[in-house]
């Protein structure tokens, strides 16, 4: 099971270590698999000591971007055949966050993944979309499906990326 919160634990240790969490001999292609999903190679790249920078205690230094990040690379290296995403690219920005997505996009098959998201942008290509209101499920279905409705996810939709009527 991997589990990316929007607010995980970052270790006072090496990049490397943070995202191959508990594994003394990390495996170079799937680190390089991991990070490259996880979009951090530039960032990585940027640091003197590379993967072998080590990260203050709770990620200090880094930005909460580059955190998620880092959170996400650990739950791809790790290849769990289970996937809980809390709002786990609430603090990337937009272009990021979709490259992202799209790299999770094929690394998802085959997995049970669930995502808790605001941004609709992250939950959009999702097998099955259910919108609560007050702990209640008042719509469920794919994109299309919910957006042909023309119901609540269909205005939330409209307000977060502007379709237009």
């Amino acid at each position: 099971c991997g589990v990316v919160m929007q607010d995980g634990f970052i270790f006072s240790d090496t990049i490397e270590r943070n995202i191959a969490v508990g594994d003394d001999y990390p495996d170079k292609a799937k680190l390089r698999h991991a990070i490259e999903i996880a979009n951090i190679q530039d960032f990585i790249d940027g640091l003197p000591l590379g993967l072998n920078t080590k990260i203050g205690s709770e990620g200090n230094g880094i930005s909460q971007g580059q955190r998620q990040r880092m959170l996400i690379a650990r739950a791809v290296y790790k290849d769990p055949h289970y996937i809980f995403f809390d709002e786990a690219t609430n603090a990337l920005d937009s272009n990021n966050e979709r490259v992202i997505m799209d790299n999770l996009h094929q690394f998802f098959e085959g997995r049970t993944v669930l995502i808790v998201a605001h941004r609709l942008s992250t939950v959009s290509n999702a097998d099955n979309i259910i919108v609560l209101d007050k702990g209640h499920i008042i719509e469920q279905g794919t994109h299309h499906e919910l957006t042909a409705l023309r119901g609540d996810y269909y205005r939330l939709v409209k307000n977060q990326l502007e379709l237009g009527t």
